[in-house]
C-alpha cells in the first residue's frame, strides 16, 4: 500500500468566517485554536482496518500556518488531508450554528451544524473542558465518508498527545488508494455491510 490515506480522521473543510450566533464558552474555544499552527513533529500511526493488514508508521510533520503540511515518513503516509493538530481551528472557523446540548460535569456538549451546503461535514458534536476549553471527543457526520469519532487526549498543551478515530463506512465508500494493490478484499464485508476502523495518532512535538 504506497498511497495516502486521504480522508481518514475528519474531513474538516477550509475556513470560511461566518458563525451564527456563537455564546460565549464557544466563542472562547474558537479563539483558543484560532492562531495558525507553527510547530513541528513526529507522528506514531496505528491503523485498525477490517479485513487490512497495515504495519505502523512514523512520520515528520511541519506546520507552517495555513500552508499544506510538510510530511516525511517511511514510503506511506497514514495522514488525513485536512486534519492533524490544526484540525479544530479550521472547522470552528467555518461557516456554521453551534447549538449547546448538556453539561457533563466540568465538560460542556455542543452540536455544530454546517451553514455550507457544500462543505464536506453535515453536523459535528464536540465536548470541551469549560475552563481550559481543550476539545476531548467529537462526532463529525460528513456528506460522503459517514461518521468519525474521535477522542482525544493531552498534556501540557493544546495540542493532542494522542489521537484515537474511530469510522464506519461503506465498503464501496472507501477509495482505492485506501484499499492498495497488495491488499487482499476477500475479507472485506460485503457490498452492503458497513467497515468499521480505527486510527490511532501518536504525537511527539519537537519544538514546544
Amino acid at each position: 500500500m504506497k498511497n495516502s490515506l486521504v480522508f481518514l480522521l475528519v474531513l474538516w473543510l477550509n475556513p470560511a468566517l461566518g458563525q451564527s450566533g456563537l455564546d460565549e464558552s464557544m466563542e472562547q474555544l474558537r479563539l483558543q485554536y484560532n492562531e495558525s499552527v507553527n510547530l513541528k513533529c513526529n507522528i506514531l500511526i496505528q491503523v485498525d482496518v477490517e479485513g487490512m493488514n497495515i504495519p505502523d508508521k512514523k512520520v515528520f510533520v511541519e506546520f507552517r500556518g495555513d500552508e499544506k503540511p510538510k510530511v516525511k515518513g517511511e514510503g506511506l503516509s497514514l495522514l488525513p488531508k485536512k486534519g492533524m493538530v490544526d484540525q479544530f481551528r479550521k472547522l470552528l472557523n467555518s461557516s456554521m450554528q453551534a447549538i449547546f446540548l448538556s453539561k457533563r460535569g466540568h465538560q460542556l456538549v455542543y452540536k455544530l451544524v454546517s451553514l455550507d451546503a457544500n462543505s464536506d461535514w453535515i453536523t459535528a458534536d464536540l465536548v470541551f473542558d469549560e475552563s481550559s476549553y481543550l476539545i476531548y471527543e467529537s462526532v463529525v457526520n460528513t456528506r460522503k465518508f459517514g461518521t468519525f469519532t474521535s477522542i482525544h487526549r493531552y498534556s501540557d498543551h493544546i495540542y493532542p498527545d494522542r489521537s484515537e478515530v474511530s469510522f464506519d463506512v461503506k465498503k464501496m465508500k472507501l477509495p482505492l488508494k485506501f484499499i492498495g494493490s497488495e491488499q487482499r478484499t476477500g475479507n472485506f464485508p460485503e457490498k452492503e455491510e458497513n467497515v468499521k476502523g480505527k486510527i490511532t495518532l501518536t504525537y511527539t512535538y519537537l519544538d514546544l
